[in-house]
């Protein structure tokens, strides 16, 4: 082996100096990448609970008053329904057909209270008994006890009577008025001629006993004229108490016919209560417009329990919301406006994608421990993956809360200032 000179061992000992200026570059090129990759890439800090969406305007259930059996199912599922409309008939004594027909009659009472003029029918005996046979029986004999009433002739009889009796008093009472001024210049004459006589007898012109005589006539026109105003008077008293007698039988007659226009009123009110009472009890309507679901198999003649939920009714435009229940620590991090990510139990994220949404409000929960959060979510039920999610009332899962968007290097920076504290 041969000895090494020593320029041999300096040039083997001295690493050449384009591969040290090469080995700095590629160092600080990374760091600089590193540093740049920090800077830029953001890592979101999230506080994790559960949420629950619902829709804001709650679904609303239909449930039995009692039980019985269906007798008719007049929806099907998923049919969109306004508020009011019959579901479904239970068993009772009456039917579905027979309430029309008490509708049809309250509709007419009451254009019959206000005008009297109208005709009333009334259902045949296909209503066969039930639950408003007997209000519509005492209905229609107070409606035909009206009726005798206002056509038969006694009462109009009676005070046409009484009419034709005050016109010929009135026409007595004419004709003593004008036998009155005639007997007045009657009596006229006759005082003159009185006073006349009476004058000529003072003067001793006339005897006595023609005198007398002139007196006894004078009298007798004056008792005349006195019994004339009397005849006048008693027919004037007359004619007051057949106006009375008049007014006494037109008012009994107006009475009897306002007593069976109330008495009319007061059944077609307890009929109408009756009619309400068997709806809430027998009949299942939708309390708002919406979408039905059957929250059951159903079928005509089948038997269902009371306080049975049978539909529920989903609102058509509903806006959905989640409660998010966060724990307390870090709650100070969340804010109202911030995003919210929900993955739902139902719709797995990793193949359906999550719904987004915003905080809109922070209120205490009852757990002290936690705190619950309101959050709206803009796109509704489409998930980031554009997938629809369906809610028939509830969907659970959970909620990262994004409290703030932070840098790499901030989180590194913050993790070196976190071993030094």
């Amino acid at each position: 082996m041969l000895p090494h000179s020593d320029d041999i061992l300096d040039i083997l000992n001295e690493s050449p100096r384009w591969i040290v200026r090469m080995g700095a570059t590629v160092i600080s090129f990374i760091l600089i990448m590193f540093l740049a990759g920090a800077w830029y890439i953001r890592y979101p800090e999230i506080l994790k609970g559960s949420a629950v969406v619902s829709p804001d305007a709650p679904t609303i259930q239909v449930v039995t008053q009692s039980g019985g059996r269906l007798m008719r199912l007049l929806v099907a599922d998923g049919q969109m329904v306004k508020k009011g409309d019959i579901l479904a008939e239970m068993e009772n004594l009456s039917s579905l057909d027979d309430t029309r027909q008490v509708e049809r009659l309250l509709e007419q009472g009451q254009r019959f209270l206000k005008n009297p003029a109208e005709e009333l029918v009334f259902p045949t005996d296909s209503l066969n008994g039930g639950d408003f046979q007997s209000l519509i029986a005492g209905l229609q004999q107070t409606y035909h006890g009206y009726r005798w009433l206002v056509t038969d002739s006694y009462y109009g009889q009676k005070l046409e009577g009484i009419q034709h009796q005050i016109a010929a008093q009135q026409k007595l009472l004419r004709v003593n008025a004008q036998r009155k001024v005639l007997n007045e210049a009657e009596f006229k004459n006759v005082a003159t001629a009185y006073q006349t006589d009476q004058k000529l007898m003072e003067e001793g012109l006339y005897s006595k006993t023609e005198f007398l005589k002139r007196e006894n006539e004078y009298l007798e026109k004056k008792r005349e004229s006195a019994g004339m105003e009397e005849y006048a008077i008693q027919n004037q008293l007359s004619i007051a108490r057949l106006e009375s007698e008049y007014h006494t039988v037109l008012f009994e007659f107006e009475s009897k016919k306002r007593d069976y226009l109330n008495q009319m009123m007061q059944t077609l009110h307890q009929l109408d209560q009756d009619l309400q009472a068997w709806k809430h009890r027998h009949l299942l309507t939708a309390p708002s417009d919406g979408k039905l679901v059957c929250l059951k198999n159903l079928a005509e003649r089948q038997y269902v329990s009371a306080n049975e939920a049978l539909f529920s009714v989903l609102p058509e435009q509903r806006q959905y919301l989640a409660i998010v229940e966060i724990p307390v620590r870090g709650l100070g991090k969340a804010a109202v406006g911030q995003k919210v990510v929900l993955k739902m139990d139902d719709y797995p994220y990793q193949e359906f994608g999550a719904l987004e949404g915003q905080v809109v409000a922070m209120t205490p929960s009852e757990n002290i421990r936690s705190y619950r959060l309101t959050v709206a979510l803009p796109k509704g039920l489409t998930s980031s993956y554009q997938q629809p999610f369906y809610c028939k009332s509830e969907m659970a899962g959970t909620a990262e809360v994004v409290t703030q968007d932070l840098r790499l290097l901030e989180r590194l920076f913050y993790g070196i200032r976190k071993l030094f504290m």
